[in-house]
């Protein structure tokens, strides 16, 4: 696992490419003026944390892509190949871990999604869409993919959608060369968005390209100053909300060359924004850092962390379905280095489950 501590720079060496496609409307601006901006502690009622039980099945190095859903936590780790799943309380409960031919395993986790009643995985090796079940994690069947993708969301009308992104001008797979792929629940592509050309590539994507509330599944591709918010029910009711970064906007001569990108006083958007309400968390890159801000549509500002705050956030991985922006922490170590600085302690008998090793869910509640 990873904690990506906002209130000390990261240096990522990363490079992808995109322009946005004249056609698309942006329904409302985010102005991003870092100079201004007051401290997003404010805005920030309560942090609660949880520890989930150790197990060693359960160990994993990276929290890829985490969802919470259906009273479970499923957190999945793309670099070993597993998805390790725990109830709300913390209780380690199965780990899908069957790498193999066989049909019920799987040469890759792409991604996944949490449906109802079933996980789906993303195996683009074996081009299928693997099932298995939401209570036990057992397998279910096979979806032949018509096509490659690097992640999935699920839609009330039992479909899916699927993003995809070319990472090379002579590698497209999919030969249609779309960024969203809408399909029925058997896969038939019943709508695609967002076309790009030749000219536009992303030769290093992201581990993501969706974070999702129960009603809505948001969507970014690498280094676009724009994210979509799609209606789950209705997806042709989308809002489209774009970054303005003012003199901090990368030129869009540099978006192709990431030496220019990165030796110039530019921002840009990295993860795709997470919702939680009336808030979205955007994870911001800059030369030699990545920042988590927080945007609030009440007050139509976008805030930043401030030394000395008590309470500075994390850039969340997703939220549950009570709203709350959700962090993980990776040991007891990173617990007390935030009560350090000034976060709340957790009660003690917390405190002892923590100490029994596993990972620490760091729940943000907001005003």
């Amino acid at each position: 696992m990873k904690l990506k501590f906002i209130l000390f720079g990261v240096l990522l060496v990363l490079s992808c490419r995109h322009d946005a496609p004249k056609s698309i409307g942006i329904d409302q601006r985010i102005k991003f003026d870092v100079e201004q901006m007051s401290s997003l502690s404010q805005d920030i009622d309560t942090a609660e944390y949880l520890p989930l039980e150790f197990n060693e099945k359960g160990l994993y190095s990276n929290s890829s892509k985490v969802v919470f859903r259906n009273g479970k936590i499923f957190i999945g780790d793309f670099v070993l190949n597993k998805i390790v799943v725990y109830d709300y309380t913390g209780k380690f409960l199965y780990v899908i871990n069957s790498r193999g031919r066989a049909a019920n395993e799987y040469l890759e986790i792409k991604s996944f999604c949490v449906t109802e009643h079933e996980i789906a995985i993303i195996d683009n090796v074996n081009h299928h869409l693997k099932l298995y079940d939401v209570e036990s994690g057992c397998f279910i069947e096979n979806k032949n993919m018509p096509f490659v993708a690097w992640d999935v969301e699920w839609l009330v009308s039992d479909g899916f959608v699927f993003a995809f992104s070319s990472l090379q001008k002579d590698y497209c797979p999919n030969k249609l060369r779309y960024r969203l792929f809408f399909t029925d629940a058997d896969l038939n592509i019943t709508d695609k968005r967002y076309p790009f050309s030749e000219k536009e590539i992303d030769p290093i994507g992201k581990i993501t390209y969706f974070s999702s509330t129960p009603d809505e599944i948001i969507f970014h591709w690498c280094r676009a100053d724009y994210f979509s918010v799609i209606d789950r029910v209705d997806t042709d009711s989308v809002q489209v909300f774009g970054v303005d970064f003012g003199s901090y906007k990368v030129p869009d001569e540099y978006r192709e060359d990431i030496n220019k990108m990165d030796q110039g006083e530019y921002f840009y958007i990295y993860n795709t924004p997470v919702r939680s309400g009336n808030y979205f968390a955007l994870d911001v890159m800059s030369r030699e850092s990545s920042n988590c801000y927080l945007y609030s549509m009440v007050d139509d500002l976008v805030k930043q962390n401030v030394e000395g705050d008590k309470l500075g956030m994390f850039y969340p991985v997703c939220t549950d379905e009570q709203g709350r922006f959700i962090c993980l922490l990776d040991s007891y170590d990173d617990y007390k280095m935030l009560v350090e600085y000034g976060f709340p302690k957790a009660l003690q008998e917390v405190e002892e489950r923590m100490k029994a090793g596993g990972a620490i869910v760091l729940k943000y509640q907001m005003k």
